[in-house]
């Protein structure tokens, strides 16, 4: 019993930024869940998902650090933010600790190839010590402390992400100094943002899609993975505790098939670990062992981490921008604007400025059908559009955008496809000379 009275004093009693340091948790699954150690990094890709990551440090040696991590993390169509949520237990001894943060992320494209991603969280701590494992409560050090303390929480990180797959983070882990013999509520609001510092840098190329080989039954297909990277990832990861010390971690995989991969880190002054993981469909699963350091040879058998990480429904779609259809001016009365004796379904590229390109998004056999469609979408979704007559099949086209270059033809025809629920959009070219 003297060691856990021992042990209860030393957490009352020690200051406010080693607590800082003892919330920090290690992650050995930081390259599969970035968003472990920087806000920047949720939702950055094209899936939303849940991660489970549980944590048994130096396991063998009484009251070791274990940590249980769930996260959410959901990008949205046609927008640059993303949403995270992470709910987190971290004991280590008689201390607990359960924290819940909400996380806004956004990005930004500065070049054609670079991205620059904000994330911040906000969120509540809530603190406690077991105090069924204490005989004598009647000390003014434990009958003042609130067993269930709320407190807030908060981070920020930054990431700038490459085409070339070399990206850079960094992130402020905790905003506010966490104090943990509070003694009510919402007592601890000391800015305090440098007091731990993360750093990252990996490599990481994404490929928009390939082609593999999966077997059905006896036989052999060829399948379509897309959002998939590059098959070696590498990733260095820099934290600076003004307490506790600077530490420094060397990660690498390697994926075979996209349904199996290994991998192995070296931490300073701690040691190798290794990574395993696989997936099937939409779930993965990874396990990471670390043998015992030499801080606790000879007590403990080492430290476990496992993740599972669930992809919920499809891919999402995103893109630089949401399209925006080229405005058209109306005319005043109703009647079609052009007329065309000869309507083309392609285009010479070598022709460009002979010919006109219209994306059409429906055909009709009479005018008022057609301009009935032309006033849904005006109404409906604020898209000016125009009609054209080809007298020599008797169809009136409905269309959204006009041009003389082919390329922004098809650009904006795929746009459409993805923001209208027409069937068959098509880009037809009208001769103009």
């Amino acid at each position: 019993m003297l060691r856990y009275l021992f042990a209860l004093f030393f957490l009352l009693s020690i200051s406010d930024s080693l607590t800082v340091a003892q919330n920090m948790p290690v992650y050995n699954h930081f390259y599969s869940t970035p968003y472990l150690y920087n806000p920047a990094e949720a939702a950055a890709y094209s899936f939303r998902n849940v991660s489970l990551n549980h944590r048994q440090q130096w396991r063998g040696v009484e009251g070791a650090p274990v940590v249980t991590t769930l996260t959410f993390e959901s990008p949205f169509d046609y927008k640059k933010y993303g949403l995270g949520v992470t709910l987190n237990n971290y004991n280590r001894g008689l201390l607990s600790t359960t924290d819940f943060l909400a996380t806004y992320s956004y990005y930004v494209d500065i070049t054609k190839t670079a991205t620059v991603h904000f994330g911040i969280s906000g969120g509540l701590t809530a603190s406690s010590i077991d105090l069924s494992q204490i005989s004598d409560l009647s000390d003014p050090a434990i009958s003042t402390y609130l067993e269930n303390n709320l407190q807030p929480i908060s981070n920020v990180g930054l990431k700038l992400e490459t085409a070339s797959g070399i990206n850079f983070g960094a992130s402020l882990p905790s905003l506010f100094n966490p104090v943990y013999n509070n003694t009510q509520n919402f007592e601890s609001f000391e800015f305090s943002p440098f007091g731990d510092i993360t750093l990252m840098a990996y490599y990481k190329k994404r490929i928009d899609y390939k082609f593999v080989t999966r077997y059905n039954g006896r036989y052999k297909k060829r399948v379509r993975l897309e959002n998939v990277y590059s098959p070696f990832q590498i990733y260095a990861l820099y934290h600076y505790s003004e307490l506790v010390g600077q530490r420094l971690e060397l990660l690498s995989t390697l994926n075979f098939n996209e349904l199996f991969w290994l991998g192995a880190s070296y931490r300073l002054n701690y040691g190798m670990s290794g990574i395993v993981g696989f997936k099937m469909k939409q779930l993965e699963f990874s396990y990471a062992y670390e043998p015992s350091s030499k801080l606790v040879e000879g007590v403990a058998n080492g430290s476990h981490e496992i993740q599972l990480k669930f992809v919920i429904g499809d891919k999402i779609k995103k893109l630089v921008e949401r399209p925006k259809l080229k405005p058209l001016t109306r005319t005043e009365e109703r009647a079609p604007r052009f007329s065309s004796q000869d309507v083309q379904h392609g285009g010479d590229e070598n022709q460009v400025q002979q010919k006109k390109y219209y994306v059409v998004v429906k055909e009709f056999k009479d005018f008022n059908s057609a301009d009935q469609l032309v006033k849904k979408l005006k109404k409906d979704e604020d898209i000016t559009a125009d009609i054209f007559f080809n007298q020599k099949n008797g169809i009136y086209y409905v269309y959204i955008y006009e041009t003389f270059s082919r390329r922004d033809a098809y650009k904006d025809k795929k746009a459409a496809e993805e923001l209208l629920n027409f069937k068959n959009i098509q880009v037809i070219v009208v001769d103009v000379n």
